[in-house]
């Protein structure tokens, strides 16, 4: 999953979600690894947590993300700074903060995700203000 959307737009919140819907422990502390880059979560499935706020392109080619695709659930913040799209099936989550007043969270599905937004009926842009 990629997540896109300036600080402070609720990307951080949203993994929180995602991790306490895969069933990992309520005692695990979830946050941002900007410094760390990576945080490891095992639960229902292993997820792997990037942040790549502090990263420039180049290095993060460097990191060797695109391994994890087939054993875990992956987890992007600032997507934007990827050079490339990891691979065919994939979702990617825009937030925006609307200064007090909510947020707007877009998604857009690829390859099986889109399948699966076709079959819950959402096969446009799905967009959802919040």
């Amino acid at each position: 999953m990629l997540l896109y959307g300036d600080l402070g737009a609720g990307k951080t919140t949203l993994i929180q979600g995602i991790v306490e819907g895969l069933e990992v422990d309520p005692q695990v502390y979830v946050t941002s690894p900007t410094f760390a880059i990576v945080n490891l979560y095992e639960g229902k499935y292993t997820i792997i947590h990037l942040d790549l706020y502090r990263l420039e392109t180049e290095d993060i080619e460097d990191l060797g993300i695109w391994e994890y695709l087939s054993s875990s659930i992956v987890l992007i913040e600032w997507a934007d700074r990827l050079s490339k799209i990891p691979g065919e099936d994939f979702l990617e989550i825009h937030l925006k903060y609307l200064n007090g007043q909510g947020r707007i969270i877009s998604l857009v599905g690829y390859g099986l995700w889109s399948e699966l937004l076709k079959a819950l009926g959402k096969d446009e842009e799905l967009t959802q203000w919040v």
